[in-house]
């Protein structure tokens, strides 16, 4: 009997003490944990062989820390704009280097998406773009939690 109730207490112990730190860590990024979802879900997705995995998952995550590169160059750009009395050549030199970065991203996701066509078939390279697609989503429904838009706001 006491063993039962101690195995018992134990038991609710660590089903709580789970639950907390599950709800404590809810909050938290992790870059690794979602590089993982999001390359298991294409994975699944697309149904790629652990060769093609293998071959297609390095040119895409490069290709998307370069783009990461970019698009914090844009934001910082933005930012960190000329102030509100500058003149107009200044703001058409800002404007012109956020341009150039769009350019920039431009062809480099046009060089990568030649190197992903060269590792896998197109057919599968464009399945991983729309699954990633709906894995950002998925991901953005999720985000506030599953009740979804309030009542008020939903798009028609």
């Amino acid at each position: 009997m006491k063993k039962t109730i101690l195995t018992l207490f134990l038991f609710v112990g660590c089903s709580m003490s789970l639950v907390f730190s599950q709800t404590h860590q809810r909050g938290k990024f992790s870059p690794e944990e979602f590089k993982a979802k999001l390359e298991s879900y294409i994975t699944g997705e697309v149904g790629f062989t652990q060769a093609e995995a293998q071959a297609f998952f390095p040119i895409y995550f490069e290709m998307k820390g370069k783009q990461r590169h970019l698009q914090r160059s844009i934001y910082q750009l933005k930012k960190d704009a000329p102030c509100a009395n500058a003149e107009d050549k200044d703001f058409a030199i800002t404007i012109q280097k956020i341009k150039d970065l769009g350019v920039e991203m431009a062809q480099l996701e046009v060089n990568y998406y030649k190197k992903m066509c060269g590792a896998v078939s197109p057919r599968k390279v464009y399945a991983a773009m729309q699954a990633e697609d709906r894995f950002h989503r998925k991901m953005l429904e999720n985000f506030g939690g599953k009740q979804g838009h309030p009542e008020g706001h939903k798009k028609k």
